[in-house]
């Protein structure tokens, strides 16, 4: 199996690195774990292993004598590759590992069952248990198993939290150690000046005193400072490496002292700099380095890179110029500071993103955060401003919009107080702005023991849900005013068959209380026998259908003669949710006036209840009638488009596709068109249907059906893209290679040019596929295509047929010299080496090419003519091409 190293593998490998753990001596803490599974699963192996880029080695190992294995035939390398629960009942029967030679030989694996173990989120191993005989393995033992791998992950990634803890109890000692040393550097200050009112010999005695102490001292320093200290000669070889430097670099002193600091620490490709800049400072005494803080990037024993942080001090010694550093491993602080920033980055975006207004504060109520909508709510950004001011400087007011916001009851005000807010009305509304109503709710922001940090806020804009709530009470008042009015039983039925509404009349034509109706099942207000008869009209209601009948219907023994229509009523996703009744009485229709206003209310339900824009246009070209879906689609009322032409009311751009198909109606012929309609970045796809209104063969009017056809049009463009494009390549496939032929042929019988045929396919693809594997073989293919593409005339036609086998289609062939000169750039674009999968691979091509004689093309003959000549070209070597003309033999 070979193995491509990805970044992500990269990531794996750096952590199993980090652990530091293998090729060490075997440990009770994990030979435990190991001897509990074989035990408690009842087999003769288990294992901890650790996978890493070439080999699975065994940190502990029960009823096994080998240390490790290769990666490619270990059955780890799965389970770390998939990281879950891998388990194999029987290896023999499974086709992945009967050819396995740990299967086939020694230790003879007939079942394995392994659970990965993680650090810092990677797989770097497993806890796997292995018998020489197949077995099942249910559910109740995987979760075991599971269990015992959480143990074992923990026992894994100890070392290194006590490695942080203790790194950061050094740190705390050497801060102490420093300011020690400062404090006790000043003191010597002083006694030495003090010592030098005193005689010259108490003077010399106590300087002799003074420089035994501070050589001690700094002997102690050194050797108790949690920073590394290194020192180093003019040659830059070290003199000083303390217990800290072997903690963090992995080199005792003895092996450390007297070795270049260059060769020991520094990687490879800083070296040369590092030698340099030694030679510089021993010569001139000009350093970049010394006496500044740097980070820079160091190798450890185990070759492991590291980054510290470094102080670098020069000093003098018997004339020459040395150096010494106090140095420090940061990198998982430079970790958890990446980490930090993260997330924080993260927490930008989705504030930024979020469409809530999101505002906080600091202990002192100075503004620490104001988001995107909180901006564009107040058209400011934050500014330095004292509470006391919130409420002018950011508009804020009480719930009604005019009362101002008392500065004691701004939300984030309330927050920082200690209060928990939780949907407070109140409105926004900055000068020559649009005012918004907003809920606002927050908390206060606490640290771990109670310490106040500040207040967050967070302000939902519900101006339009307001707004909607106001329409809908005044739109049902106007309802129930319209239909208490109306000579006509109306009704609503939800999708369960209950009364949601009935008119005065409704309820007088039944005869029972409104509340005796209202809430109830439709069938409860007939009898068996009437129910009967409406049945299939609600049916087909329900089903989405309009339904209009006329009967005689018996309801507490009266009989009476109306006329009803049952209209559907959608979802915003277009499915049927009950319905509207109503019925007509035939009997008392008196006035034509009556009917007249009948059936207009009649369309007007209707057509403001579909989802298609209904329209009407006057012998003068005008509005008469829009329905209410024109608000929706295309964002004006139908009150405002009335008395005005198509052009006027939408624009030149919406008019100029349907123009020609209106001319059409109003010469009297029904005609139709497709055309976009676009609305606030979205985009449909509408059907139009014009319909002239004829009278005494006069034309006095057009209706337009407008429907919505974008999912039908999508849905037959996503179908015809997939029937005719290959899905590997992204190029046209053999049923649009078939196509593109026939067209030709039909071309040249008209008179037009020539056209050339070349068959392609990939040198030994099989090899290629059985060496690196199918992936590979299909980035060859990919890579193949590509350069296909751009070796031809965007005129030209590239396809594949199948497997390896391609084809390109030359249009306008005016000679042999034209095809082979096309066929020699391919065969050099494909002689380029392939870089796929990390690989660097020879691939090459042969090339059939068939022309067609005669002035014109037989789709047939040209395929056979060049399928010969590419098996001419095999036959006379690969990476080559051949050329016949139809009828011509090779």
């Amino acid at each position: 199996m070979l193995m491509t190293k990805t970044i992500s593998e990269t990531s794996r490998l750096a952590a199993l690195t980090a652990l530091d753990l293998l090729d060490t001596r075997p440990e009770p803490r994990f030979d435990r774990y190991t001897r509990l599974a074989a035990l408690t699963f009842g087999v003769p192996i288990a294992l901890i292993t650790l996978v890493d880029d070439k080999r699975q080695w065994f940190k502990s190992r029960c009823g096994l004598d080998v240390e490790q294995t290769a990666r490619e035939d270990a059955f780890c390398a799965h389970t770390v590759a998939h990281c879950e629960t891998f388990v194999v009942e029987d290896a023999a029967a499974d086709p992945r590992f009967a050819g396995n030679p740990l299967v086939k030989g020694e230790p003879h694996v007939r079942f394995y069952a392994g659970q990965p173990l993680f650090c810092d989120g990677h797989a770097v191993g497993t806890l796997c248990i292995v018998d020489r005989n197949p077995r099942r393995f249910d559910d109740a033992q995987r979760q075991c198993l599971r269990d015992l791998a959480d143990l074992v992950q923990v026992e894994l990634n100890q070392a290194r939290v006590t490695t942080a803890r203790v790194m950061a109890e050094q740190a705390l000692k050497s801060l102490n150690a420093e300011l020690e040393q400062r404090v006790t550097q000043r003191t010597a200050e002083l006694e030495a000046r003090l010592a030098d009112l005193t005689t010259e010999i108490a003077q010399r005695k106590a300087a002799e005193t003074l420089l035994r102490d501070a050589e001690s001292w700094n002997r102690t320093i050194v050797a108790t400072s949690y920073s590394a200290f290194v020192g180093a000669d003019p040659d830059g070889r070290i003199t000083e490496w303390n217990p800290a430097a072997e903690r963090i670099f992995g080199w005792r002193r003895s092996e450390a002292v007297g070795r270049s600091l260059a060769d020991l620490i520094v990687p490879e490709e800083l070296r040369a700099a590092h030698v340099a800049g030694m030679r510089r400072f021993t010569q001139t005494g000009f350093s970049t380095v010394v006496d500044r803080q740097v980070e820079l990037p160091a190798l450890t024993a185990s070759g492991r890179r590291i980054t510290i942080e470094m102080k670098v001090g020069a000093y003098e010694w018997q004339g020459r110029r040395c150096i010494g550093a106090f140095i420090d491993d940061v990198s998982e602080r430079n970790r958890t500071r990446q980490q930090l920033d993260e997330k924080q980055e993260l927490l930008d975006a989705v504030l930024e993103s979020i469409d809530v207004a999101v505002v906080a504060c600091d202990a002192e109520g100075s503004l620490t955060l104001f988001n995107k909508k909180a901006r564009m709510l107040h058209g400011l950004d934050r500014a330095c401003v004292k509470t006391a001011d919130w409420p002018t400087h950011y508009a804020l007011y009480e719930a009604d919009g005019h009362t101002p916001l008392a500065p004691d009851e701004v939300p984030l005000a309330r927050v920082l107080r200690g209060e928990v807010v939780r949907e407070q009305a109140m409105a926004i509304a900055p000068p020559g702005r649009p005012a918004a109503t907003l809920l606002a709710s927050g908390r206060p922001l606490k640290s771990a023991n109670g310490r106040m940090l500040g207040a967050v806020v967070a302000m939902t804009d519900i101006t339009e849900r307001n707004t909607a709530r106001e329409q809908l009470e005044a739109s049902e008042r106007r309802l129930r005013a319209i239909t208490e009015n109306l000579p006509a039983l109306i009704g609503k039925v939800n999708a369960a068959g209950k009364f949601v509404f009935l008119n005065g009349r409704a309820i007088q034509f039944y005869g029972k209380a409104a509340e005796a109706l209202i809430g109830h099942d439709v069938r409860d207000a007939y009898s068996a026998h009437e129910y009967a008869k409406l049945e299939p009209h609600l049916r087909r209601v329900h089903a989405g259908e309009c339904s209009t009948f006329e009967d005689v219907i018996e309801v507490n023994g009266r009989q009476l003669h109306y006329q009803c229509m049952f209209v559907p009523q959608r979802a915003l996703d277009g499915t049927p949710d009950g319905y509207y009744a109503m019925a007509f009485d035939m009997t008392a229709r008196k006035l034509s006036e009556l009917r007249q206003a009948e059936s207009e209310e009649r369309l007007r339900t209707i057509t403001d209840n579909v989802p298609v824009l209904i329209a009407h246009l006057d012998a003068d070209r005008r509005y008469a009638f829009a329905n209410a879906v024109h608000a929706s689609w295309l964002g004006v009322p139908p009150e405002r488009i009335l008395g005005l032409t198509v052009e006027e009311a939408f624009g030149p751009g919406f008019y100029a596709p349907q123009a020609r198909a209106l001319e059409q109606a109003w010469l009297g012929n029904a005609s139709q068109c497709e055309h976009e309609i676009v609305r606030k970045n979205h985009t449909r796809i509408a059907h139009s249907t014009f319909l002239p209104q004829m009278r005494d063969g006069r034309v006095l009017g057009v209706y337009i059906l407008t429907t919505d056809a974008t999912a039908s049009r999508m849905h037959e463009r996503s179908l015809h893209a997939l029937a005719h494009t290959d899905p590997l390549t992204q190029l046209p496939n053999r049923r649009r290679f078939e196509q593109a032929l026939e067209g030709a042929a039909n071309r040249s019988r008209q008179g037009d040019r020539d056209c050339a045929l070349l068959y392609l396919d990939v040198d030994f693809f099989k090899q290629i596929n059985d060496r690196y594997g199918h992936a590979t073989g299909d980035d060859v293919l990919v890579e193949f295509a590509r350069r296909l593409r751009t070796s031809v005339r965007s005129t030209d036609l590239v396809a594949r047929l199948a497997g390896d086998e391609f084809t390109v289609l030359l249009h306008d062939v005016r000679s042999d010299a034209d095809v082979e000169r096309v066929a020699r750039k391919i065969l050099d674009a494909i002689a380029q080496p392939f870089a796929v999968a990390g690989r660097t691979l020879k691939v090459g091509t042969t090339i059939g090419i068939g022309l067609a004689s005669g002035g014109s093309v037989d789709p047939r003959a040209l395929m056979e003519t060049a399928d010969r000549a590419l098996y001419a070209a095999k036959e006379a070597g690969r990476h080559t091409y051949a050329v016949l003309h139809t009828g011509e033999y090779a």
